[in-house]
Formats: C-alpha cells, structure tokens, sequence
C-alpha cells in the first residue's frame, strides 16, 4: 500500500502539482504566531463535509467558532501551554459565541442539533484540544448536569450566566496523587460552610 501524505504535507503536494506552491510562499506568514495560526488553517479537518447538513444559521455559527479558534486561540495557546496555564483573556469572546450549553433548550440557550454541538467542538479541537476540553466540561460536564439534573431553582440560576461564560463550570476529577479516579481514590472533599455559592 502506497502511503499517504499527511495533513501538514498535502497541501505543498497538491499546491506543488497545480502550480500554487509560489503563491503560497509569497503568503506565508512573517511572524511565529501568524505561522501557527496560518498552519492551523491549512487542513479544514471536517473531511467529509458533515457541516454541509447543518442549516445556514448553523453553518455561520460554526464559521465564527473557527474563526474565534483561528484568530484568538491559536497565536497565543503554545505560549499558556508552555506555561501550563488557562487563557483566562479568552473566556468573555468565548461567552460572546453562544455556544455553552449549545444543544440544551431555554436558559439562553440555542437548542441546537447534537451534529451542530459536536462540529462546534470539532472547530475548536481543530485549533486546541485544551479549548475544547474547557468547552465539553463547562458546556458538557458542568451545565449538562445541572440542565438535566438540577431543580427550577438552579438551572434558572446558573444555566443563564454560565451560557454566558460569566460564570465557569468544572468537574472536579484529577488529583496529583491518584489521577482522574471518579470510581476511588479521590481524596478531595468538600463541605457546606452555611454561606450560598455565587
């Protein structure tokens, strides 16, 4: 079997073989971010074109999730990596997409298709898999629980602010010690101190 060339390598093979491998050069990116984030661009990485079943005010919304991984997340994301740290400067555009809670209904919430919620994590996977781990807990995790789980009472008062991203899920799991135990081993507890969370 002949082997195929990868994603990093098939745009220069196919470019080379039309006559687009100068052009591409004369529009390569100057600096080390915009290198990152024109690499990034180069493999769409839905190969099979799933977005095309999606209607036309999803397919805008997943251009302005690709957009926001494109031109925000993938100048700056190597940088808090090599520093092992959150990007914290990019929570309030992440708010600004609408797309926590994406799938769920009321709250704020768009009421999207699963293919619609999955390509969105998709886009941004294609970018940074830490971003998109942020969104599957936050989005996922943390809002599907109290969506699907919680009272009246809670899902009206934390399903808005969190589609918002005003506020921030988590799901507590890893621990140096023991790793991402759920079933034993965590030796984290927690305990009401009588005043409300905010």
């Amino acid at each position: 079997m002949k082997p195929q060339p990868s994603p990093a390598n098939l745009r220069r093979e196919t470019g080379s073989r039309t006559g687009h491998l100068q052009q591409d050069r004369a529009r390569a990116p100057k600096t080390k971010a915009a290198g990152i984030a024109a690499s990034s661009r180069r493999v769409d990485g839905d190969f099979y074109k799933i977005a095309q079943l999606t209607s036309p005010t999803d397919h805008a919304l997943l251009g302005k999730v690709r957009r926001f991984a494109e031109e925000k997340v993938a100048p700056i994301i190597n940088q808090y990596w090599g520093r092992a740290e959150f990007p914290f400067e990019l929570v309030r555009a992440y708010g600004a997409l609408g797309i926590a809670g994406a799938p769920y209904k009321g709250y704020g919430c768009l009421g999207a298709s699963a293919l619609t919620d999955g390509l969105i994590m998709l886009e941004l996977a294609r970018i940074d898999c830490s971003i998109a781990t942020f969104h599957g807990v936050h989005s996922g995790l943390a809002m599907g629980s109290i969506y699907l789980c919680g009272s009246d009472e809670q899902k009206q008062r934390w399903l808005p602010t969190m589609q918002r991203a005003e506020k921030i899920g988590a799901f507590g799991l890893t621990e140096p010690e023991v790793g991402s135990g759920a079933a034993r081993g965590l030796a984290t507890t927690a305990r009401r101190d009588g005043r409300r969370g905010s």
